[in-house]
């Protein structure tokens, strides 16, 4: 595993370099209005509710986390050792290709970046969200930023419906919990009090309703955005079956496809992104593993 030089790390367009910082930051502070706010409503301190939910929370954060920025340290392009070593060992293929940009031979399953401007290793795709490319090296990192973002929005969305809906009647605004049921006419004056009647009206809304809004669209967004890009690599990608071929690629099979990328210890790297785990594959050959 080789880490990414400091000066290449900071992507060059701005739209990258603004959903870095909107990751590293807004993570973090949406984590902070749920366990901090939402979660102390929905369980008793110090039950086994609260220490579950607690748990759940700080491992899916940190996993999210750590699988981020192992995605954007660890460099997926072509080791030049390794691909000289190939070469001057005569254990390249025919179907080694020529890069322009580059001026080197690059294995199969490799291709230049453009924005990256080097060579990647099984590449994949060009990433936004990390600035940089998703390849042999780093796709495990990428793979488990998706799920583990897709599970923790959809379990702080269901725990976000059940603060504002069930707790507070539909009202945004930040209030303590009462232990007596809402009749009908708080039900009644909190859905007048709520942020789209107060905009309506051209009221200024509470800084609580701007909270819970913007929390809400960003875990609907971050929904939407790790079930899609889930699904679009799994339809097409070396991962598994691919649709298209109707079959597995590489005809790895579907166990031997995630070894491929998650490595010889798989069973270990979902705990966290800091899990070392020696891939298999050395990413120049398609169907040999190392030794």
């Amino acid at each position: 595993m080789r880490f990414r030089s400091l000066k290449n790390i900071w992507p060059k367009k701005k739209l990258e370099q603004f959903l870095i910082v909107f990751i590293l930051c807004g993570l973090p502070a949406i984590y902070y209005v749920l366990v901090e706010i939402i979660l102390p409503e929905l369980s008793d301190y110090g039950s086994s509710g609260y220490v579950f939910q607690m748990l759940l929370a700080v491992f899916l954060f940190l996993n999210v986390m750590s699988n981020y920025v192992m995605c954007i340290l660890v460099d997926p392009s072509i080791d030049p050792k390794l691909m000289k070593n190939q070469l001057e060992r005569g254990e390249h293929s025919e179907d080694w290709h020529k890069c322009d940009e580059c001026g080197i031979h690059a294995p199969p399953q490799s291709r230049h970046c453009r924005k990256c401007g080097v060579c990647v290793l099984k590449r994949d795709h060009h990433c936004f969200f990390t600035g940089c490319c998703i390849g042999h090296e780093n796709y495990r990192y990428f793979f488990y930023f998706l799920i583990y973002l897709f599970l923790s929005c959809v379990i702080s969305l269901t725990s976000s419906s059940i603060f504002i809906y069930v707790l507070h009647g539909g009202r945004y605004q930040l209030s303590m919990r009462s232990d007596r049921a809402p009749n009908s006419s708080e039900f009644k004056n909190a859905y007048l009090n709520s942020l789209i009647i107060r905009v309506m009206y051209f009221k200024m809304p509470d800084r609580y309703e701007v909270l819970f809004t913007v929390v809400f669209v960003m875990l609907w967004i971050g929904v939407f955005v790790a079930a899609y890009v889930a699904y679009d690599q799994w339809s097409r990608s070396y991962i598994c079956y691919n649709f298209n071929l109707q079959k597995f690629p590489f005809d790895r099979k579907l166990r031997r496809n995630f070894q491929t990328f998650l490595g010889r210890r798989m069973g270990w790297t979902w705990i966290s992104g800091f899990i070392p785990s020696q891939l298999d594959h050395d990413g120049f050959h398609l169907d040999n593993h190392q030794g």
